[in-house]
């Protein structure tokens, strides 16, 4: 009988393996200390230690993103299940910003609601770290080990106000319906490796042929996966726990999985089905576009009878999955080039808008009812012009990101021939206008004083105010975060070909 050969795997490998995913090891180095620190110092000073630690150790996965975008050609690691291509740096970068983000914002939500801070960061990390992961996934495998570690993280995070049963109730609700959406895309992963025999994504992508188009297992496992990839990314029909689980989650929760889950999902998308299954792009393309629609019509009409902010922006969010599903249909270096564009604003104008109402919010409890807001353009003139920025980006309107994000997003589906679905995107549009400017910004203007003069929270002020000063800079200047899609979109188009 005859031996295999030896497992081999050196120490240089190693090494050049950690380098193809080092903004995840900053980040996963972050996690082990920020742990450690919880268990050795006094519970008063946890919470503000973890959380320098925390901000310090995401920026410095932002900075290893960037130093690395700018070095040499990423490549494959860990015998193909991950690399370390532009496209797995954007999302790196990304993520790692939006962790920077929420530490920051949530540390005066934290201590002001007196929740435990310094297990919320640990849970960040860990979050953050299982988004990396997806990023950079060459692998059915790794995907979804990302998957799940971004999932249970967000489990926990949804019921952190203990003494809420609508914050336990979104947990509870977010794990049975996140445990399904696992099941499907693990079943349809499953049937997938059964008819190729791999798991690899360049490896499928080689042996799903055009001649195995009609292969029911492959058809099954696209259906499957496409189901758990919408439930994930909150598109409809399979949005309906996302209102009930953002209303429920304390804020600085809800504003790191509205943007976080969505960006990592897409990711997780774009990999597997444009890089993994692109001869299958028929079929996975007319089920990506009936969920495109149906999402940008109910998300939007929703959306209009909403009177919780929260609940107004989780619709918001179903409608917005359909319209960064336009530039997946459409496809090519354009298509992707501009779902990631459009991933890196909706990541500032939507977290801005949840930051505008955590710096509303009191000790008793999040106050996200759009009747909150009134009188908050004479109590906080500067939150009020931030929130009418947000309002008007997400609406799509000029000189805000959201215009320029909708532009390169329409564009693109009108040069791939989805003409009908950008018409049915711009009517939906001019009814999204409706409620993010009558329902939402007639409140934050209106004339009635109300209660006292708000106090100052600098974190969570600063947040914000950084996130609108992006929100209108990348109308200004909208080049370096489109080429870096391009980039990021070459990446993958290379991989799968």
């Amino acid at each position: 009988m005859t031996l295999a050969a030896p497992f081999s795997y050196s120490a240089g490998q190693a090494l050049a393996d950690l380098d193809q995913v080092a903004p995840l090891v900053a980040v996963v180095v972050t996690l082990v200390l920020a742990i450690l620190i919880d268990l050795l110092l006094p519970p008063r000073a946890r919470g503000q230690a973890v959380a320098v630690v925390a901000a310090a150790g995401l920026t410095v996965a932002a900075g290893v993103a960037i130093f690395r975008w700018f070095g040499p050609a990423g490549h494959s690691a860990y015998f193909g299940f991950a690399t370390g291509d532009k496209f797995a740096i954007f999302f790196e970068g990304l993520f790692a910003v939006l962790g920077v983000l929420t530490v920051a914002a949530a540390h005066t939500y934290l201590r002001r609601r007196r929740f435990l801070e310094a297990e919320f960061h640990v849970l960040t990390l860990a979050a953050v770290a299982g988004m990396m992961v997806m990023g950079s996934a060459t692998s059915l495998v790794t995907v979804f080990l990302g998957l799940e570690l971004l999932s249970i993280a967000l489990y926990v995070m949804c019921g952190w106000d203990r003494r809420a049963r609508s914050s336990q109730e979104a947990a509870a609700k977010y794990l049975l319906v996140g445990g399904f959406a696992s099941a499907f895309v693990l079943y349809g992963m499953a049937l997938v490796y059964g008819a190729t025999g791999s798991t690899l994504l360049h490896q499928i992508a080689q042996r799903a042929t055009a001649a195995e188009a009609a292969n029911p297992l492959v058809l099954l496992g696209i259906l499957l996966m496409g189901v758990g990839f919408a439930f994930k990314v909150s598109a409809a029909p399979f949005h309906m726990w996302t209102p009930d689980v953002y209303q429920g989650a304390p804020l600085p929760v809800t504003a790191f999985m509205s943007t976080g889950t969505k960006a990592a999902a897409f990711a997780m998308i774009i990999r597997v089905f444009a890089e993994g299954l692109p001869q299958q792009g028929t079929e996975w393309q007319a089920l990506l576009a009936f969920v495109a629609a149906t999402s940008m019509v109910v998300g939007n009409l929703m959306a209009i009878a909403q009177s919780s902010l929260k609940r107004l922006l989780a619709y918001s969010g179903v409608a917005h999955a359909g319209y960064i599903l336009i530039g997946v249909l459409a496809g090519g270096r354009a298509g992707l080039a501009a779902v990631l564009f459009y991933l890196g604003a909706y990541l500032f104008m939507n977290f801005g808008a949840f930051g505008v109402a955590m710096a509303v919010s009191g000790p008793e409890g999040d106050r996200d009812l759009l009747s909150d807001l009134d009188g908050l353009g004479r109590r906080q003139p500067l939150l009020a012009v931030l929130m009418s920025v947000f309002m008007f980006s997400l609406a799509g309107f000029p000189p805000t990101v959201g215009f320029m994000g909708k532009l390169f997003l329409f564009a693109a589906g009108v040069s791939a021939g989805y003409t009908w679905l950008v018409v049915l995107a711009v009517l939906m549009s001019a009814v999204s206008a409706y409620y993010y400017i009558w329902r939402v910004l007639s409140h934050v203007w209106a004339p009635e004083p109300a209660a006292a003069h708000l106090p100052s929270r600098h974190s969570a002020l600063a947040v914000v105010t950084l996130a609108g000063l992006v929100s209108l800079g990348l109308f200004v200047y909208p080049t370096f975060l489109l080429i870096a899609g391009q980039w990021g979109a070459g990446a993958v188009l290379a991989a799968g070909r």
